[in-house]
């Protein structure tokens, strides 16, 4: 037995020299840690005064160096050492940053050598991304945090059924991670100055319709870009290095916006949307960026239930919106002269109108069920 452990020895000290060899024999371009695309993966901006970066990622888990968050090249000769390491697992480098393995693999022409990375893979096969669309949710006066709007993205799947595989596909949000009990007021306080995390997270389309199309009556307008795979594959590649890591949140630059900006511009190098920003990011900005960077393939409105309502009784002559303001509100019936008077024709549209506006009532002021 022991001279199979010694031999078992042997054999995994050999692999790992095989390893330390080659990645000591790869020659790293002198400036290839300045290349834009391994900023942007390690969201690296130069300092205002000086030539130095700093990243933005406030999450020692983001870094393989030490060094990683203001050096660039650390990072860089850390990942290129950590990726050529034996094995494979989730914990292994190249399962815990596929966005930039990716990249230095093409870089420097390393080999591709098939890797293990369960989670990863897991994640990525539940998401099954073909396109990606950009969705901006109106403002919201009723929340400080809201008033400029919102921005997340939408993981949209192939479609056999068009609306019930948008509704059940997956998004990706940035948010502050804030406490339920923070007031509105300390929310834009601590959001102004970075008094919060930012996280990125994963929820289903339908939780977002619900929360900004029904309760907050927010519209919502779908941009889908024109990714192709190999670039969507880079986002989500990107998304899984960034997830559940802090970035902390500003409510005028670092902001949803900003980080969805930052991931598209990982998607397809050369975009640089964040070259947009100055002093400030709001998100109904974020998509004039994106159409004048030519990145959008096309458009769809959902609008809320509140506007819907709004455009139905706008499309009845004054007199009949005066007419289903009294059916609302029970002054008068469907039965009366003033209603049975009316074509066939107006007559459905005025009681379409009515029965939506009552529908919404309820809704939005919670009556009980009858």
């Amino acid at each position: 037995m022991g001279f199979t452990l010694r031999i078992g020895q042997a054999v995994l000290w050999l692999a790992c020299s095989t390893a330390w060899a080659q990645a000591e024999s790869v020659k790293l371009p002198d400036n290839l840690h300045h290349n834009p695309t391994w900023l942007t993966l390690g969201h690296y901006h130069q300092d205002k005064f000086g030539s130095d970066y700093t990243s933005q990622a406030d999450d020692p888990a983001f870094f393989l160096s030490d060094n990683g968050k203001t050096s660039p090249r650390a990072e860089l000769e850390a990942t290129l050492e950590a990726i050529q390491q034996p094995g494979g697992g989730d914990s292994h480098a190249r399962c815990r940053f596929p966005a930039r393995d990716a990249w230095l693999r093409e870089q420097l022409d390393l080999p591709d050598t098939p890797v293990n990375c369960p989670a990863f893979e897991q994640w990525a096969g539940t998401l099954n991304t073909e396109k990606v669309t950009l969705v901006f949710a109106a403002s919201y006066l009723n929340s400080p945090s809201s008033m400029f709007g919102h921005t997340f993205l939408r993981l949209d799947p192939p479609q056999d059924d068009e609306e019930t595989d948008l509704l059940l596909a997956n998004t990706i949000s940035y948010a502050a991670d804030a406490a339920e009990h923070d007031s509105e007021l300390l929310f834009a306080y601590r959001g102004i100055f970075g008094g919060y995390p930012g996280i990125t997270s994963i929820k289903p389309y339908y939780e977002m319709i619900r929360l900004y199309n029904d309760i907050e009556h927010r519209d919502l307008w779908e941009y889908t870009l024109n990714l192709n795979q190999q670039e969507v594959d880079t986002l989500l590649a990107h998304t899984w290095e960034i997830q559940d890591k802090n970035f902390d949140y500003y409510f005028f630059d670092e902001n949803c916006a900003y980080r969805l900006l930052a991931l598209i511009d990982a998607a397809r190098p050369g975009t640089d949307l964040l070259d947009e920003v100055s002093t400030h990011a709001i998100p109904s900005d974020t998509v004039r960026w994106v159409r004048d960077a030519g990145l959008l393939e096309s458009i769809h409105y959902r609008p809320s239930a509140a506007t819907s309502v709004a455009h139905s009784l706008d499309s009845l002559p004054a007199d009949h919106q005066t007419i289903a303001a009294a059916l609302a509100n029970g002054y008068v019936a469907v039965s009366d002269p003033e209603v049975r008077k009316l074509g066939k024709d107006d007559r459905a549209q005025l009681l379409d109108a009515t029965y939506d506006y009552v529908r919404y009532q309820s809704e939005a002021e919670g009556w009980p069920r009858e």
